[in-house]
């Protein structure tokens, strides 16, 4: 379990913890990598309206079947989520598409796979 894994799983106990109305989460860049995700995915969709990974070229497929089970929950708020700069391919594409299929606040993809 990395220190970047550790510390995105205390934020997403503060999600889950605590009563939270949070519009906006950027962690563009930020080096996230799968277990990160993990740790993050199910706190961050259901108190963000907005998630922004941009950038973090470490996440995968496997990052994005996590970020998938939280977005097809329904307590989901995310109305925009950013995956631009992610290397994601067609595994990803596939994940993310069935989590998008079940979801009924996503309103908005930004998604440029860095493979195009």
């Amino acid at each position: 379990f990395s220190s970047a894994a550790a510390g995105l799983s205390s934020l997403s106990d503060l999600f889950q913890n605590s009563p939270m109305n949070l519009k906006y989460l950027f962690l563009e860049g930020c080096s996230i990598n799968d277990e990160g995700l993990h740790a993050l995915a199910e706190g961050a969709a259901n108190h963000c309206e907005i998630l922004a990974l941009d950038g973090n070229e470490s996440i995968t497929s496997t990052g994005l079947s996590y970020l998938s089970s939280s977005i097809r929950s329904y307590s989901c708020r995310v109305e925009t989520l950013y995956l631009q700069n992610i290397t994601i391919g067609d595994d990803g594409l596939e994940v993310l598409a069935q989590g998008l299929a079940d979801n009924k606040s996503v309103r908005s993809l930004h998604w440029v796979d860095l493979d195009s």
